[in-house]
């Protein structure tokens, strides 16, 4: 999980791996957890681990652009895919030029329910190209909507099990993305409970 030490970017990659283990140098290579949230999925048939890593965009490149992250450090396959995009503050004047281009929109400031609602659809209304998006409400949980193929938003809020410490905003809807994708049902997703990284 993200700490002080590590605050949350405003933008940043987000590789999202269903074929997680516990084991951090597995995970990673270097056994570092910076960034990175490792929490249990289940929908009605299933469950599982997920692995959701963000890597900060620089906040100017110059002409260097943004290199995608690393592949997951398995062979590809499974009936879960991993999963990479960008995720961006829709709030953050510095990353404004970047909206555009998310595959996933996150807003940082808690609302309560009815209002989160009204922004997840402002925030996906307003950007066609993006798939979700994230505000977090005034209940320590998220809001999550996704597009549809046919351009409808489905809201998705899957609960966090007996955890009492939410997942920030940009892993739940990074991992409501990934299955969505993966061409699994948003709705389907029931759960998603933080386990701490060994």
């Amino acid at each position: 999980m993200t700490s002080d030490r590590h605050p949350v970017p405003d933008a940043a990659w987000a590789t999202v791996c269903f074929r997680a283990t516990r084991s951090a140098r597995a995970l990673h290579g270097d056994g570092s957890h910076e960034g990175s949230s490792l929490a249990l999925w289940c929908s009605d048939t299933a469950h599982g681990p997920v692995l959701v890593r963000s890597a900060p965009l620089p906040s100017s490149t110059g002409h260097r652009g943004y290199p995608c992250p690393a592949p997951c450090p398995h062979p590809p396959g499974g009936s879960l895919p991993c999963d990479a995009h960008l995720w961006v503050d829709a709030d953050s004047p510095e990353r404004a030029a970047l909206v555009p281009h998310a595959d996933v929109l996150v807003s940082r400031g808690p609302l309560p329910h009815p209002a989160a609602h009204r922004r997840v659809l402002e925030l996906l209304a307003a950007r066609p190209g993006c798939l979700a998006a994230a505000v977090p409400d005034t209940a320590t949980s998220c809001v999550v909507g996704v597009r549809d193929g046919a351009g409808a938003v489905a809201f998705v809020r899957p609960s966090r099990g007996s955890s009492g410490t939410p997942l920030p905003p940009h892993t739940v809807v990074s991992v409501v993305h990934a299955w969505t994708v993966a061409g699994r049902s948003p709705g389907a997703l029931r759960c998603l409970a933080p386990v701490p990284l060994l």
